[in-house]
């Protein structure tokens, strides 16, 4: 999964947020999963503005399926910087306005079962995984996957070349003395 989010750029993704998109695509890798304590986990910086499954319904369904859904609502509201793309110098920030729906993150883990935690600063996230993870202590088999990139085709193309090259400036040349 982090192999995943480290592919992404700023851009490359509609802007946005889709809470009960990420909620229902969560809990149905879940639903099957072997275990008695079924978790996730959303974090978000924002308020439902995308997706077509409407958050609080896909918290129902997580609901039915066992799964407890404990909701962190991050950052500060207002004014905040946020990557719009990359510029000739790295990511480029603008600042755009910043709400969370703290109604919406309380009703999605009440009736999950969960809890809703709000962090401000990098401390406080620290402070309620610490929590989360003393509320449930299960443990889990992940499976990970690991993307290749073969680099062999350039020296192995380079080298075919060489002795392309080699034989057909031997022909030409003709044996050696």
């Amino acid at each position: 999964m982090s192999s995943a989010v480290d592919n992404l750029a700023p851009g490359q993704l509609e802007d946005g947020t889709a809470i009960g998109t990420a909620l229902a695509t969560a809990a149905n890798r879940l639903r099957t999963a072997p275990g008695r304590s079924k978790v996730i986990i959303l974090l978000t910086d924002g308020e439902n503005n995308r997706g077509a499954i409407d958050p609080r319904t896909a918290g129902k369904a997580a609901a039915a399926f066992g799964i407890k859904i404990y909701t962190v609502g991050v950052g500060t509201e207002g004014m905040a910087p946020v990557p719009v793309g990359r510029g000739l110098f790295g990511l480029r920030y603008e600042n755009r306005p910043v709400r969370i729906d703290e109604p919406l993150l309380t009703d999605i883990a009440n009736v999950s079962g969960g809890r809703y935690f709000r962090a401000r600063d990098a401390a406080a996230l620290q402070r309620i995984y610490q929590q989360i993870d003393q509320l449930e202590r299960e443990p889990v088999q992940t499976k990970s996957y690991v993307r290749f990139t073969e680099l062999f085709r350039w020296p192995l193309a380079l080298a075919l070349f060489a002795l392309t090259m080699e034989l057909i400036l031997a022909a030409w040349r003709g044996p050696l003395p």
